[in-house]
């Protein structure tokens, strides 16, 4: 249990909420409560130092500094870091009883500190600075106190989950300061923050007057699959990019190599295919025969190309620059499972713009209905561990349609029903099925849809856990609208994981599961995931 009395040794300091700077004998100085203080509560703002990737690679991560800086913001260049003022920094931390959450205000430049479930007078206070084992700690940390914490004390940050009743519960308001309280679990990149990568591709010069015969020869070559780009060969498709640059401002490689061009000419670059579709000799004997008839000098050279289109409009520029490429919003293209890009295939999980995605839990009502949701599936789940089964509770209902009248409420039975696939969603799925098949036999003029009473279509699920694999793959059979869950499944989990191999993780879950399963473009239906953001997602890397 955590200490009730205030150690002595403590640093003077004022704050509105009565902590203090103590000193501990496991962990140097930290923070305690000396008046009780309520769940939800934000008891600092501390603001922030920033320092850039550059400063801290080189300076800030040899000082002291490493062990109190919070990772700000990502980029491909590396992580711009803040270091806390004010109490900010003198949080400790615990790995399972963390009573503080913090949240990154990017706005204000500052973090903001909240209590997620009722303190008590002398409680010390610890954030959880990430899952797993910190360098510092030994394998058997015994001299850290603990402060027990359940999983509704947690969920205090989501409007007073941790209510003793349900009318309590549907009485606390959400707290409209708290930002994005869902996060979208996409392996997709954040298109405003996505890097830009490129691929190289082999062009040449044409005469302004010779182009379009020369692409009228060389699009009946593309279709006839001789050339590999376009339709015929998706993955090399060019589809994105425009074909012709001025010569004057290519820069030109030769194998790899970038080379000096004093070329003053009108001539036009002609983009002809990628150079993983075609080496230089495949490519050249097939320009001798297909441009057989025209005199041209085929002298290839190698260009950098954007990889893919764009992600959105504002940065259709940034693309451009390394060569012009046009707009191909998700979903445009041909409907195909070749990945041409710009298409759905090629997009199976689009860029997923963060701030445009917070503002869809703007709406109190929404957030409110989801905010029951999840105090459901926790109140199931606590019947089932006082059952003696896994602590993991589901709930099923309709967020779009209030028309269909389903509320199902499941939980794991695999102790009970000695069956190792009685999984809470398994069960869940089977009950939706037995109460529309109840509906339809007190029902005479509805028909027998044989096989369909399973599906989930329109319908939301609620729990507490990221579902398994062999869950996730359920939802997807099962054709669920959209899954929200509270805690990630470290190594077990189908959602926090990648669908592709251009992005490794799904942002901001990283000590969730290793799939996607719910945005596979291989599996016949996709789902939406969301889990609560607990403000701690860009400290977990």
């Amino acid at each position: 249990m955590a200490s009730t009395q205030v150690p002595p040794a403590c640093t003077p300091h004022t704050n509105p909420y009565g902590l203090r700077i103590c000193q501990t004998p496991y962990a140097g100085r930290s923070l305690f409560a000396t008046i009780p203080i309520s769940a939800n509560t934000i008891i600092e703002i501390s603001p922030v130092l920033l320092f850039t990737p550059q400063e801290y690679t080189e300076h800030g991560q040899y000082t002291v500094l490493d062990s109190y800086t919070f990772v700000w913001e990502k980029s491909s260049t590396g992580n711009t870091m803040a270091l806390a003022l004010g109490l900010g920094s003198l949080f400790n931390h615990h790995p399972t009883s963390a009573n503080v959450s913090y949240e990154l205000d990017r706005s204000t430049q500052s973090i903001k500190y909240r209590t997620v479930r009722a303190i008590d007078a002398g409680e010390e206070l610890f954030i959880c600075y990430g899952a797993g084992r910190m360098w510092w700690e030994s394998p058997s940390n015994d001299a850290m106190p603990t402060t027990p914490m359940t999983e509704e004390h947690e969920l205090a940050l989501f409007g007073q989950l941790g209510a003793e009743s349900e009318e309590e519960a549907h009485r606390a308001p959400v707290d409209p300061s708290y930002p994005a309280p869902l996060w979208r679990v996409t392996s997709s990149p954040d298109p405003k923050t996505m890097p830009l990568e490129t691929s190289v591709a082999w062009a040449m010069d044409v005469p302004p007057k010779a182009c379009s015969t020369v692409v009228r020869l060389l699009q009946g070559a593309v279709k006839n699959g001789t050339l590999k780009a376009g339709d015929a060969h998706p993955i090399y498709s060019l589809r994105h990019l425009r074909t012709f640059r001025k010569a004057r401002e290519v820069t030109k490689m030769l194998d790899g190599v970038p080379v000096l061009s004093h070329d003053s000419s009108d001539a036009l670059s002609m983009l002809l295919a990628l150079t993983s579709a075609h080496s230089k000799s495949e490519l050249l004997s097939l320009l001798h025969t297909i441009l057989a008839d025209m005199d041209l000098p085929m002298n290839l050279y190698q260009v950098r190309v954007p990889s893919g289109p764009a992600p959105m409009r504002d940065r259709l520029a940034e693309w451009s620059a390394v060569w012009p490429c046009v707009f191909l919003p998700p979903g445009a293209g041909l409907s195909t499972k070749q990945g041409i890009p710009g298409s759905d295939a090629a997009r199976a999980t689009v860029p997923v713009d963060r701030a445009e995605d917070a503002r869809r839990w703007s709406d109190a009502r929404a957030v409110g209905r989801i905010r029951d949701g999840f105090a459901r599936c926790l109140r199931t789940a606590s019947l089932a561990a006082q059952a003696g089964e896994v602590g993991v509770g589901v709930y099923v209902t309709s967020l779009a349609n209030d028309e269909e009248a389903i509320h199902v409420d499941a939980f794991d039975t695999r102790v009970r029903d000695n069956h190792p696939l009685r999984h809470a969603i398994p069960n869940a799925v089977r009950q939706v099925a037995a109460i529309r098949a109840q509906q339809r036999a007190n029902d005479d003029a509805k028909e027998a849809v044989n096989g369909q009473d399973y599906l989930l279509t329109g319908l939301s699920l609620f729990i507490t856990h990221e579902p398994c694999v062999y869950c996730a793959m359920a939802l997807v059979h099962s054709r669920v609208r959209e899954v929200f869950f509270l805690y990630p499944s470290p190594g077990t989990g189908g959602f926090c994981g990648a669908a592709k191999d251009a992005y490794a993780t799904c942002e901001g879950v990283h000590d969730g599961g290793p799939y996607a399963i719910h945005e596979q473009s291989g599996l016949n239906h996709q789902y939406h995931g969301s889990t609560v953001s607990d403000g701690r997602r860009d400290r977990r890397v």
